[in-house]
């Protein structure tokens, strides 16, 4: 059985490192582990309702709540998953895309920062390259590691034109309890390199700090290139539903059907269908790889 204990120490610890390498640009982080939540994100959106809006990080050993992309369970077992959530003030409607945008460039950030841990761990490249699944999905080796919940809302307390922003993301680091064709971190060549949420917790949250502020200032399009270097629906056939939580496992018919091109300068998803060349965002669609169970 897995030692809570133990999960709450290897958070902890790797929360000083956090702090020590975040801290400086952003002084006023507060840094929360605990041992068990409902939902990370659910618990940083109430404290945004309640003017609680310093910038935060929460981590939790087990969510039993936990949340994906239209409501979908997330599940979070002791040791076997990374869960947690970042919220902090944004101006958010300021910038192209918005929360559909941040959700491309927050998956960008987590998987530069995955390859640059992993790589400290071996001499050899790391290969397959962590790929990301518009809008909000981590892949490796062909299935999903981990996904990434965005939620905004105004909140008391904030400077005019800010939201209240929380960034929850969750990543197998174990397969343990995950949904059958998952993958994690620690298989294959790092089956045995000793990974612990909180060691990839370290690797993550201060380069998602920074990636976030970037973004506040710059939006998505300077991403776009790299974006487009891990996208794995690009060049790919896929279907396309335009009523959200419906796909290939509800047995509904796609909406429309075309070739994915990509993404826009403000993470929209490009495709092309009979239509011609469509531009779909977030919350509008579900996508699958056309013909798969993706």
């Amino acid at each position: 059985m897995p030692d809570l204990n133990a999960a709450l120490a290897d958070l902890n610890a790797h929360a000083e490192r956090i702090w020590e390498a975040a801290s400086p640009a952003c002084p006023t982080l507060s840094l929360e582990v605990v041992p068990e939540i409902g939902s990370t994100n659910t618990e940083l959106m109430a404290r945004g309702r309640r003017g609680e809006v310093s910038p935060t990080l929460l981590a939790a050993c087990s969510q039993t709540a936990g949340r994906g992309r239209q409501g979908r369970v997330w599940q979070a077992s002791l040791g076997d998953s990374l869960t947690f959530s970042l919220g902090l003030p944004m101006r958010l409607d300021d910038i192209p895309g918005g929360g559909s945008a941040l959700s491309l460039a927050v998956g960008l950030a987590v998987a530069q920062a995955l390859e640059s841990g992993l790589q400290q761990l071996r001499t050899s490249p790391i290969t397959p390259a962590i790929g990301l699944k518009w809008p909000n999905d981590l892949w490796l080796n062909g299935r999903k590691l981990g996904g990434i919940l965005i939620e905004a809302s105004p909140a008391p307390g904030l400077a005019e034109g800010q939201r209240w922003v929380v960034i929850g993301i969750g990543l197998n680091v174990r397969l343990g309890q995950a949904p059958e064709g998952s993958a994690a971190l620690q298989s294959g060549p790092f089956a045995h390199a000793g990974l612990t949420p909180g060691l990839i917790w370290s690797w993550i949250a201060p380069w998602l700090l920074t990636q976030a502020r970037l973004f506040e200032q710059q939006g998505f399009a300077p991403l776009q290139p790299a974006y487009s270097q891990r996208d794995v629906l690009a060049g790919q056939p896929v279907g396309l539903w335009a009523t959200p939580g419906q796909g290939v496992a509800t047995g509904v018919p796609p909406s429309d059907t075309g070739m994915a091109q990509g993404v826009s300068e403000t993470g929209a998803l490009l495709v092309h269908t009979d239509k011609g060349l469509q531009s779909w965002t977030t919350g509008e669609v579900s996508v699958r790889l056309h013909g798969t169970p993706l």
